[in-house]
């Protein structure tokens, strides 16, 4: 008899508290932002006698039903404890800073007559992640297999601090030199430096979809060179710059002007007509002079024969209305006369 009655109250001490469970939201705080810690647990329908929430081995707060008031806050440097905020499952705390860094834990004790205790920890990353994109520079714009690379790569301070590596069309590029410059507000900035003689292969071709895929560009082809610098600090911060760099570009083709399809004559010969005074009139026929020229000297299809009848009499008719009035284009009709 007597066995099974310390059997049983070892099952009721083990059924009074359980799944104890510490939870810090975000696992990685912002310094200046706040953060909650909540303490998850089950007392299967015993009461509560207390929990207790510690920074390292300090406790900082305490949640007492039975006491009033129920919530008490200890003194800790950098901690502030939104006590509005705060009850007997979770605690709000404020204006996080870096000091904070480190575990916490919080002690759930059940109510008379068991009193049994379980503890559960968490640790606080406080972190200060840059602002901005990393900054790449390059001596030149363009480069050309035999030319020397040298290239700059930085971040804003942050905390933890970041870490930095250069590629060339994908490639990690291993031999670049990497600083660590520590800031006056115990911030971290990091820079890396580059100096690389390239080289056919610096040039050759990635896959345009899988590069495109990973790192959202899909500009690189045969013969371009991309240089990009990648800035990360674990799985809280990633950012990259980019800048292609491949052979100087060539000069451009000349586009061919054609007229399309659905021009015609008409349409095409009221650009270089207008009705109007004497000035007008001498402007348009000299464009239109040299049109005629256009015409005859180079190789036409039957479009521009059709355009070069269509001109000459315009030529003829407006020239031999304003000629003897102006005195202008007796040239222009002694060459057409001649045609």
């Amino acid at each position: 008899m007597e066995y099974n009655l310390i059997t049983d109250y070892g099952n009721l001490v083990e059924g009074a508290l359980r799944n104890v469970n510490l939870i810090i939201e975000p696992p990685a705080v912002r310094r200046g932002q706040h953060a909650i810690l909540r303490c998850m647990y089950d007392l299967e329908g015993a009461p509560l006698y207390s929990a207790k929430f510690y920074r390292g081995q300090l406790e900082f707060y305490r949640y007492t039903p039975g006491e009033f008031p129920n919530t008490k806050v200890f003194p800790f440097p950098g901690i502030h404890v939104d006590v509005t905020s705060s009850n007997a499952t979770q605690v709000l705390i404020r204006n996080v800073g870096f000091g904070l860094s480190g575990n916490f834990s919080c002690e759930v004790t059940a109510d008379a007559p068991l009193f049994s205790t379980a503890t559960a920890f968490a640790t606080m990353q406080v972190v200060e992640l840059p602002d901005k994109r990393p900054l790449l520079f390059t001596e030149q714009t363009r480069y050309e297999p035999g030319d020397v690379l040298r290239a700059n790569c930085s971040t804003p301070p942050s905390r933890p601090r970041a870490e930095l590596k250069f590629t060339i069309n994908n490639m990690v590029v291993n031999n670049a030199d990497v600083q660590y410059i520590r800031t006056i507000d115990n911030l971290i900035a990091s820079r890396i430096s580059l100096k690389l003689q390239l080289q056919g292969v610096h040039f050759s071709s990635v896959n345009p979809s899988n590069y495109g895929h990973v790192y959202g560009i899909n500009s690189v082809h045969g013969g371009g060179l991309v240089l990009r610098c990648t800035a990360t600090i674990g799985e809280l911060y990633q950012e990259y710059k980019e800048i292609e760099l491949g052979t100087p570009q060539k000069d451009p083709v000349p586009a061919r002007v054609t007229l399309s399809s659905g021009s015609t004559v008409k349409n095409f010969m009221s650009l270089f007509s207008s009705g109007g005074n004497t000035k007008t009139t001498t402007f348009d026929s000299t464009k239109l002079f040299l049109l005629t020229a256009i015409c005859h000297f180079a190789s036409i299809d039957t479009l521009l024969l059709q355009l070069y009848s269509s001109v000459h009499k315009l030529l003829r008719y407006k020239f031999t209305q304003h000629s003897q009035q102006n005195g202008e284009g007796s040239h222009l009709q002694q060459l057409l006369s001649q045609r």
